[in-house]
């Protein structure tokens, strides 16, 4: 039996956990992971950055594939730390610019010739400048902390007073620490937003289900931005997928080829649809969350099988099989989240099977900011909490075993949002 470690503690790292877990033929850890993680799972008390803790871990278990969840792990470079050890899905630190610097990949994102938002970019040192700017421009626009912000460094300005707090904010330092001190200012687009998510292996790649998800902390698109608080899949038909391939998908992988530096692993294209053409909004250079948690139950093949072509380069040639239907997934968050997050609520859990995750019927959870308090009982830490997954052969019966899943992990102070996969558009 193959055995996978999986690094991170989130609903994402659950939710590959999980898909790992259900081909039947690997073991499988993760470290650190969290409480809500159960048995057969494996949790390692090892943070995502003890490279030591984790070569040696590998080392002793003879771990084959290591799976990397988060950005920050990858952009510090794990995969150049342990590629010599197992095969490490994730890219290595060369290409951690894609996410970890809005700047830079707005700049491949035009050399490369692939539709964007125009921009103009400022650094600490063009303070003054920046806010001159925010002054005359027209609003709304879209103002970016460049570095990693957990999700929450945009913010879609409508007026010159809180774009300029704002950026502010970010190029002093007060905001995202380093994270901010370059920011990117964006024309604002509108259109439809889907999210793509794909697996490469440096010559080929697999899309996974196209996926829509919500930003915005409340019901009808209001209050603030957030990591993410639901998602359903699949969201998009065959042809508009053949376009992204042909403007975004293939001169990404050409332009990075050309580099010398070929694409591997997981890879997130946040795109939104203006007047029938695709335009890059963003790149992950990992699974997105939430949406691994309804992508990856989507898929038919197995993790194990899925790892096998992707380790001797022959994801072209796999046929990626999915099953039938839609998945629905909803995103608890505790009272505060996203500016103030509150922790320490009880959670009352009823027995879950397959590793802490079956919830019911074709109706699963993925947890993330829990632990387990003396008792043994669930407690929120403060943050998104879990995301509840329905799924079902339309996309109202997957939305509706989502919302019952969720009536059955209450606790004091959540946050949700009532309307995901609500009157979507452009479902495939």
């Amino acid at each position: 039996m193959e055995k996978v470690l999986v690094i991170g503690r989130g609903a994402r790292e659950h939710a590959l956990a999980h898909k790992a877990l259900a081909s039947g033929r690997l073991e499988v850890f993760v470290a650190p992971g969290n409480a809500g993680m159960q048995p057969p799972l494996q949790r390692v008390p090892l943070e995502e950055k003890d490279i030591a803790g984790l070569r040696q871990f590998i080392r002793k278990e003879k771990i084959h594939y290591v799976l990397v969840g988060p950005e920050l792990p990858i952009a510090r470079g794990i995969y150049d730390d342990l590629h010599d050890l197992a095969p490490v899905l994730a890219p290595p630190q060369k290409l951690s610019f894609l996410e970890a610097s809005k700047a830079k990949a707005k700049h491949f994102l035009q050399t490369a010739g692939i539709p964007t938002a125009e921009a103009v970019i400022f650094d600490y040192t063009r303070q003054v400048e920046a806010e001159r700017y925010l002054q005359a421009a027209s609003y709304p626009l879209v103002i970016k902390a460049s570095g990693l912000a957990a999700g929450k460094g945009v913010l879609i300005a409508t007026n010159a007073e809180e774009a300029i707090a704002f950026a502010r904010g970010c190029l002093t330092g007060s905001l995202f620490q380093g994270a901010g001190q370059t920011i990117v200012v964006e024309r604002f687009l509108v259109g439809e937003e889907r999210s793509v998510l794909l697996l490469s292996d440096g010559k080929g790649y697999v899309i996974l289900p196209v996926a829509r998800d919500y930003k915005r902390l409340l019901s009808g698109d209001q209050g603030p931005n957030t990591g993410g608080m639901g998602v359903y899949a699949p969201a998009a038909d065959t042809q508009w997928l053949d376009i992204v391939k042909e403007t975004v998908l293939e001169p990404t992988f050409a332009a990075l080829r050309r580099a010398g530096t070929p694409y591997v692993g997981f890879l997130y294209v946040g795109l939104i649809w203006v007047e029938g053409e695709p335009y890059v909004l963003e790149y992950n250079i990992r699974l997105g969350d939430p949406e691994a948690q309804v992508v990856l139950p989507l898929v038919a093949n197995s993790l194990e099988e899925l790892l096998y072509y992707w380790r001797i380069q022959k994801l072209s040639e796999l046929k990626l099989r999915l099953k039938p239907g839609y998945a629905v997934g909803v995103v608890a968050a505790t009272a505060g989240y996203p500016d103030a997050p509150k922790g320490g609520a009880l959670i009352e859990v009823p027995p879950l099977a397959e590793g802490g995750t079956l919830l019911g019927e074709q109706t699963y959870v993925y947890w993330a900011g829990v632990e387990a308090d003396e008792g043994g009982k669930l407690r929120t830490t403060g943050g998104r909490t879990y995301t509840v997954v329905g799924l079902g052969d339309t996309l109202e019966a997957a939305r509706q075993r989502a919302y019952a899943g969720l009536e059955k992990l209450p606790f004091e102070g959540r946050q949700y949002r009532e309307d995901i996969a609500l009157n979507p558009q452009n479902v495939a």
